[in-house]
């Protein structure tokens, strides 16, 4: 990378060409694979939006209203990046660890999301339900 491009990069110390290549994983599984099946498994009729909040914002201002979860929840990650990593008053491999657990776990979170919006789209039911409802009726 030229001198000029890396400067453009850095927006007050944190580094977004590194961030983005960190959470590659994770916009690819957490962000556009749970983003695609979450919405044609809505518009195929074949599931619903889980999440109350998201639901009701979605019928209020339409389906590919979702985005803009997505976005908000890539700024928090880059704020919860620019903490850990930029600024905060840790060891270096204290920071790295915490950083690396962090991606590594949203990007884990997303295959297990994505797998299932699959069964539920494949008629199955959902697993993150079943083990809800077996956890509540331990509970009772």
């Amino acid at each position: 990378m030229t001198q000029s491009v890396e400067k453009s990069l850095l927006v007050y110390g944190v580094d977004l060409y590194r961030f983005l290549k960190d959470i590659k994983f994770v916009l690819l599984f957490y962000v556009i694979g749970d983003l695609l099946t979450t919405i044609c498994a809505i518009e195929t009729g074949l599931a619903y939006e889980g999440n109350p909040v998201v639901s009701t914002f979605a019928s209020m201002h339409g389906l590919y209203s979702i985005v803009l979860f997505k976005i908000l929840f890539i700024l928090a990650l880059l704020g919860s990046y620019a903490y850990i990593i930029c600024f905060s008053a840790g060891k270096h491999n204290d920071q790295t660890f915490a950083w690396d657990a962090l991606r590594h776990t949203l990007a884990i979170m997303g295959v297990l999301i994505i797998l299932n919006n699959l069964l539920v789209m494949g008629g199955y039911s959902s697993p993150v339900y079943l083990v809800l409802s077996y956890t509540s009726s331990l509970l009772n």
